[in-house]
């Protein structure tokens, strides 16, 4: 086995792809990834991975900090352009998960459970209905608690501040684990509130959405799915917001 590395990952996946068909996806990856690729030219991030549709995994020898900040960030920018300049059918949101650890690199690809864990926590079920609450927004950031702790909260670059994060419960096959959620364009995420059925049998994120209608999901997270894998040892309605 290779000696592992310590690297950062970013995970995005496009909310509701799943909805579209062979050529409204086709459309919407080539929208994603001319936006990634403008990303990648700017971090120096190469393609390494295969391809595997609505998508896609950094895995980047850049400091979380540096991927927050540039990364993250531009993924959003580039969203937000899109979204300004087509109508309303061709808008795309996205969901955007951020971790660090150690990861093994072998030549299928890579893998850990600090990998598995940023998947998951993309794939949480409050993380997607935050975004649904957030109507005028075109994404949703969430870190993990480590991410957080040891690096948003010591506000080191003034450009995002900490208090525009809320921590929030997410359910794993391994346990409950924190994250902090970030909605870019609000002062603060508007998190699904969370309610006891009567009783206490059991807890479902109760969901208000912008309009005042309500919906109940349960929060838990769906089966974790291979997306594209991008990075390198070598790298260092309303219009929504």
């Amino acid at each position: 086995m290779n000696e592992p590395l310590h690297r950062s990952f970013l995970v995005v996946d496009v909310e509701n792809s799943s909805q579209l068909g062979n050529a409204e996806l086709a459309a919407m990856r080539s929208t994603l990834y001319g936006i990634l690729g403008e990303v990648t030219d700017r971090t120096g991030s190469v393609v390494v991975g295969d391809d595997r549709g609505d998508g896609c995994l950094f895995v980047l020898d850049l400091p979380v900090l540096d991927v927050l900040d540039k990364v993250a960030e531009s993924v959003v920018e580039g969203v937000r352009v899109h979204n300004h300049t087509v109508g309303p059918l061709d808008w795309m949101r996205v969901r955007i998960a951020v971790h660090e650890g150690y990861v093994h690199k072998d030549e299928q690809g890579w893998s850990s459970d600090a990998l598995t864990a940023t998947f998951r926590l993309n794939d949480a079920a409050v993380v997607k209905d935050t975004l649904k609450i957030a109507a005028r927004a075109v994404g949703v950031i969430a870190v993990s608690d480590l991410v957080y702790q040891g690096v948003v909260r010591h506000n080191y670059r003034p450009r995002v501040s900490p208090a525009e994060y809320r921590d929030a419960e997410i359910t794993t096959k391994e346990g409950k684990v924190r994250a902090w959620l970030r909605v870019p364009g609000y002062p603060e995420p508007p998190l699904p509130a969370v309610a006891s059925e009567p009783g206490g049998a059991r807890k479902k994120a109760v969901l208000t959405d912008e309009s005042g209608s309500i919906r109940a999901n349960n929060m838990i997270v769906g089966d974790v799915r291979a997306r594209t894998i991008i990075g390198g040892d070598n790298v260092g309605g309303t219009v929504p917001a």
